[in-house]
């Protein structure tokens, strides 16, 4: 034990004296507050110092070795720093004698507080002194801490934590349902908030945020980008912290390298608290004793959206997603995956094309064709890689100028006086999937009275009912998408529609990159004969202005006209 006591220091003044007599009793005083506890005065750390201090007055043969303080910490477990300090003091001899103002600051668990006084107080002949109801001194009676009394007081005091748990827990969760911060320190990209319930943005920080999900954006790999800050001397989330004096808490601040690794770099492009919303209801301890965090699955966080500013915006978010999830193998030089990395496929196998080089030429070729041959892949299929690149921007080109006359279009039937919002096409799909399903609903019902006429058996029954009821659960879902389809037509179409907006940005794309191809097209197809069919992505977005032209165009010439083209474009070049 360190020969300067801090804590015995700051409070000595509330003592009439330290020691009396021949020092017969080493005395640990103990006090605890819970966080639940700190609006209680009379439960406050100086009051119960004052309470144990008075008792001292009418002590013999006592020094007072040190005050033991356990600030904010529950009394469920014995996991506390200060706790811990004492029984190494008890360990070494040099406390014999413990008090506590009562059994509560002691313990708040039942089954652990009667095995601490049972074995540990008997053990190590520790004097425990308990000034509350029930009072305790196994000098004087050694038999008290095994009382009816003592076990009653034990059992009320975990009551009072469990009951006191089952609040607090209550409490955060609709705080996380409000999307309010539930304490704990903000994420990167974030500072405290001490006026408020959400976190505020930091600019600095923010700013490599929203460099780490560009670089992602455009193939590099967590590693790649990991590498990238570090040779730019960016410091990573926790030194960062410490660099502008935040209290981060983290257990590895001190040894911190400063370096970013993969892992970093991955949880913050997959964190959404990056595009504003609160993410909470990450782990759990069991109950109110087992206070070990018990991870929750991703599915079941709480997720709220709009409680703080965004780092980065929701369609880059999105796209890095997307470019994540089709993330295929990157370049050991570059940190970064091809151009069409999960995007080319054979338009047979519809499997992604492997890229390889050959002559100086690199070329995209049918992976299941090289590997399992014709029997699993009819006829190979291979394109040069700069043929590809040639005809898939002059298939952007092509599109990026059809998007542009159909804003014109909308703009113009925008400006008439009347415009027609209903889609004939989502009316007629929503009326065959209705007759779809009343069809399947008769077929359950007559499936019914067959069996019980005799007509069919109970196994021809139970299969016709599994085989309906799929179906009409699939209908159910078409019925629920084809109406909320038909009430999105129904507000029509402005010319800053987010489908023009996508495609216009790239008005002028002179060249390829990754981020553009990701964001724009879903699936590049090879054939044998080199030819190219793009589709590309936000086809339910396509339909819906196709429609609005469609029915505004019916019995009018428009200024200028397009054919309703569909989202696969074929080009062919021999290479």
């Amino acid at each position: 034990m360190s020969n300067i006591n801090p804590n015995l220091r700051a409070y000595e003044h509330l003592f009439d004296r330290l020691s009396s007599g021949k020092p017969t009793w080493l005395v640990g005083i103990y006090v605890r507050l819970s966080k639940e506890d700190k609006n209680s005065v009379s439960l406050s750390i100086v009051n119960q110092i004052k309470m144990i201090a008075r008792s001292l007055r009418n002590f013999e043969d006592f020094k007072v070795v040190d005050i033991y303080i356990d600030d904010g910490k529950t009394g469920t477990d014995f996991d506390r720093s200060d706790y811990l300090r004492l029984e190494e003091d008890i360990f070494s001899k040099e406390v014999n004698c413990m008090i506590v103002k009562d059994l509560n600051r002691y313990t708040r668990n039942l089954a652990d507080g009667i095995k601490a006084l049972d074995d540990f107080v008997l053990k190590h002949k520790l004097r425990f002194i308990s000034l509350g109801i029930p009072e305790i001194d196994t000098y004087k009676n050694p038999t008290a801490i095994s009382s009816a009394e003592v076990y009653a007081a034990l059992n009320a005091a975990e009551d009072f934590a469990r009951t006191t748990s089952i609040k607090v827990r209550a409490i955060k969760a609709l705080k996380r349902e409000e999307g309010e911060k539930n304490g704990g320190h903000p994420p990167y990209g974030y500072l405290p908030n001490p006026d408020g319930d959400h976190w505020l943005y930091d600019p600095v920080a923010g700013e490599v945020i929203q460099q780490i999900f560009m670089w992602s954006a455009s193939g590099m790999s967590d590693r790649g980008i990991a590498e990238k800050l570090n040779a730019l001397g960016v410091l990573n989330p926790i030194a960062y912290k410490k660099s502008i004096g935040l209290n981060i808490g983290h257990p590895r601040a001190e040894t911190n390298s400063g370096l970013w690794w993969p892992q970093t770099v991955k949880r913050i492009l997959e964190d959404k608290t990056n595009i504003g919303c609160s993410v909470q209801g990450k782990s759990s301890s069991f109950d109110h004793k087992r206070h070990k965090q018990i991870p929750i699955p991703k599915d079941d966080y709480v997720v709220v959206a709009d409680c703080h500013e965004k780092a980065v915006p929701d369609d880059l978010f999105n796209t890095v997603a997307q470019v994540r999830s089709t993330r295929s193998r990157v370049c050991k030089q570059t940190n970064e995956v091809h151009l069409f990395a999960s995007l080319a496929c054979c338009s047979n196998c519809k499997l992604a094309m492997k890229k390889t080089g050959a002559k100086g030429f690199g070329y995209l070729v049918c992976k299941t064709y090289q590997y399992a041959g014709e029997d699993y892949c009819s006829r190979k299929r291979s394109i040069r890689f700069d043929a590809l690149e040639d005809i898939v921007l002059r298939v952007i080109q092509a599109q990026i100028a059809l998007v542009a006359d159909l804003q014109a279009i909308v703009g113009e039937i925008n400006e008439r006086p009347e415009i027609n919002r209903q889609s004939l096409r989502l009316n007629q799909l929503l009326e065959n999937c209705q007759k779809d399903f009343d069809k399947e609903t008769r077929v359950l019902d007559a499936s019914y009275y067959d069996w019980k006429n005799g007509d069919i058996s109970k196994e021809q029954y139970y299969r016709i009912r599994e085989e309906a009821e799929e179906k009409l659960q699939q209908l159910r879902a078409s019925l629920l998408a084809l109406a909320a389809e038909q009430k999105k037509a129904a507000l029509g179409v402005k010319a800053n529609n987010e489908y023009f907006e996508r495609f216009l940005k790239y008005q002028n794309v002179e060249a390829l990159d990754r981020f553009m191809l990701v964001e724009l097209i879903e699936r590049i197809y090879i054939d044998a004969d080199k030819s190219v069919k793009v589709e590309f992505n936000f086809s339910d977005q396509y339909l819906r202005i196709m429609d609005f032209v469609q029915e505004n165009s019916k019995g009018s010439e428009p200024q200028s006209t397009v054919e309703p083209e569909p989202l696969r474009l074929t080009l062919r070049r021999d290479h």
